[in-house]
């Protein structure tokens, strides 16, 4: 049974960063988020190598093997999706603030078009003259 949790916890954690390096290499996920993936396959891998290291540390704390289970997938899901949802953050900041410079560079385009100008006193004359 042993082997088998730890083949299990290798293949997950494995093909998170075999997953990871295909799509950095392919050009389909930059260096920052591969690396977000790698760290996120790095528990699975420590779990195959040492499977006793929640058995320890409910030793050393006194808490029960499953609440310190339950607390350690907790702790990795909230802080992978806080790590995520801070990508967002910073993505969603960045589509505002090119939103606002495609607005302003609209607005100076059409303001610059000729229909757009005020016509100048001397060509107001010359057009009344023809």
């Amino acid at each position: 049974m042993f082997i088998v949790k730890s083949a299990i916890l290798l293949v997950l954690g494995g093909s998170l960063f075999t997953l990871a390096v295909i799509r950095l290499r392919q050009y389909r996920l930059k260096e920052r988020y591969a690396l977000v993936f790698l760290l996120l396959g790095l528990p699975f891998v420590l779990l195959a190598a040492w499977p006793n290291a929640v058995e320890h540390v409910s030793r050393i704390l006194g808490i029960q093997y499953q609440t310190v289970a339950l607390i350690a997938v907790t702790t990795f899901m909230l802080l992978s999706v806080f790590e995520l949802l801070t990508i967002v953050s910073v993505q969603d900041q960045k589509i505002s603030e090119l939103a606002q410079l495609v607005g302003i560079l609209m607005e100076k385009q059409k303001l610059s078009e000729p229909e757009h100008r005020p016509a100048a006193p001397d060509d107001q004359s010359d057009r009344r003259a023809a």
